[in-house]
């Protein structure tokens, strides 16, 4: 009886994060024969157990996501499956006397480069553009949400190389390439059209209804977005561009490449509106308000007066657990505070933000006691799904429950839409369309979400002490945040005061 098992190998490339698989083939009482496979993967994609015990090593790809990465570790694991197939029924029919400790790797070899030396085929295969994309996405260090951004970038390219059927390289990249690939950011949503036949079915999904036009299918289909691409906005574009010019930047400085495009292609600054967020007043007006008829919509308008009242972003919102909540000695007695990493600089240069509890907030935290003997599932918080959760989610102290009964995110946006509609704050503001660009006249129950919130805190604090400096040590904004530029422009009771002095 004969068996191939896979092994990761303990040394992981600096520039790609990935290992080299190798294999292991046991064949009856006393061969065992080893092989390096030249073929990489993730240490995320390697199962080395099961149920908490050593197993055959097992690359498992379960992402739903498609990127180059996932695409790579299936190629690699369908390789390897095929690999180990072949091998225990090959050596069956090899004669005992040609089975030597070299015979394994042999036969890797001629799978993997046939008839041509391993060593020469490496010495001369130059690495292509989007291998040093790769390189470059190994080796930095980014946020999910950033990563994701750079991702949209790389699959954008790879449509747009395979579209125009030319090959992008540091020597053919020049500013009529970069005007040409803006050009087709902003054009690829008319590359699709609506299927009449799937009209009506499938509403709630993004694109369900919308297919690629016949010369645009095999590119689409080769690299495909988990949503069909809508219009583009300007700033969205102008983003992609400087993700790209980064990218630049990085290979000029590691020596990839000394040309960057960039140099003679100006990015022109994105445009914003002034930042719209709700008064002090409009904030006390929907916490007072009875929402008790509706025990979900009053659960979530709490969270977000919360948000209001400590100005984080939304993803350090639902990491928060109990052990943020720290107390402080101050001048005038202890304080408890809220205390944080914002995610968006975990990796880069960290900062704990510190900020104080107001009597509101402590009175929201105390009405959600009983938080600390409730489980987590996927990170939300749901009586329907406590059966599913694993004993090791549930929360071994207090310290680790959550501050909140949380739901989806996306759903969260929706109920702080409800609520300002159930509270009568339905002024209108005017905003920019972030695709067309023009200003126009909305609600600002249609446009709130919990990035209002933390609006809402900066605002009305920066409104009050006009100093960025300490109203970024309590957001979480670096020091010198052109951020706060466009929120000198806000107060409309600071000019009304100016205006009666004349």
């Amino acid at each position: 009886m004969s068996q191939v098992s896979k092994i990761l190998a303990t040394k992981i490339n600096p520039l790609s994060g990935k290992s080299e698989i190798l294999l292991r083939l046991r064949h009856g009482r006393g061969i065992t024969l080893r092989a390096k496979t030249h073929l990489f993967v993730s240490p995320n994609y390697f199962v080395r157990q099961r149920n908490g015990r050593d197993a055959p090593g097992e690359i498992v790809v379960k992402s739903r996501v498609t990127s180059p990465e996932v695409i790579q570790a299936k190629e690699v694991r369908n390789k390897i499956e095929e690999m180990c197939r072949l091998f225990e029924e090959r050596i069956y029919e090899e004669k005992p006397e040609n089975i030597t400790q070299d015979w394994l790797q042999k036969q890797v070899d001629m799978y993997i480069y046939g008839d041509k030396d391993p060593n020469k085929v490496e010495a001369v295969k130059p690495k292509s553009f989007f291998d040093h994309f790769d390189d470059y996405l190994a080796v930095s260090q980014f946020s999910v949400s950033r990563r994701k951004h750079f991702l949209v970038l790389y699959r954008a390219l790879q449509r747009y190389a395979l579209y125009r059927n030319y090959e992008i390289s540091f020597g053919t990249f020049n500013p009529a390439i970069i005007a040409d690939f803006e050009r087709f950011l902003r054009n690829e949503h008319t590359f699709f059209f609506e299927d009449k036949k799937a009209s009506g079915k499938n509403t709630k999904q993004n694109g369900a209804n919308r297919i690629p036009v016949k010369k645009y299918r095999a590119v689409f289909d080769k690299f495909p977005e988990c949503r069909i691409p809508k219009q583009r906005g300007d700033n969205y574009v102008k983003g992609l561009l400087i993700i790209l010019r980064t990218f630049f930047l990085w290979a000029n400085k590691t020596g990839k490449t000394t040309c960057n495009p960039f140099r003679e292609r100006q990015i022109k600054d994105s445009v914003y509106g002034t930042p719209i967020f709700i008064t002090d007043d409009e904030r006390r007006r929907i916490y007072k308000t009875d929402l008790s008829y509706d025990k979900r919509l009053e659960q979530q308008r709490d969270i977000f007066i919360f948000q209001c009242l400590i100005g984080c972003r939304i993803s350090d919102l639902y990491a928060l657990r109990r052990s943020n909540v720290i107390t402080e000695r101050t001048s005038k007695g202890d304080r408890k505070c809220i205390s944080y990493i914002p995610r968006k600089t975990k990796e880069g240069h960290p900062v704990t933000v510190y900020v104080p509890l107001n009597e509101t907030a402590l009175a929201i935290l105390k009405k959600y006691d009983y938080m600390k003997d409730e489980a987590l599932v996927d990170n939300r918080f749901s009586r329907e799904n406590l059966s599913k959760a694993v004993r090791d989610k549930m929360p071994a102290s207090t310290s680790v429950a959550p501050l909140f009964p949380l739901i989806a995110q996306q759903r969260y946006n929706e109920y702080i839409k409800e609520v300002f509609r159930a509270c009568g704050i339905t002024r209108e503001v005017s905003v920019i369309n972030p695709t067309t660009g023009e200003v126009e006249q909305k609600s600002i129950a249609d446009v709130a979400s919990s990035h209002l919130a933390r609006r809402t805190f900066i605002g009305n604090l920066y409104n009050k002490v006009q100093d960025p400096n300490l109203v970024g040590s309590l957001s979480g904004h670096k020091e010198g945040s052109r951020a706060f530029s466009r929120y000198r422009t806000i107060n409309i009771d600071i000019k009304a005061d100016l205006i009666d002095k004349l």
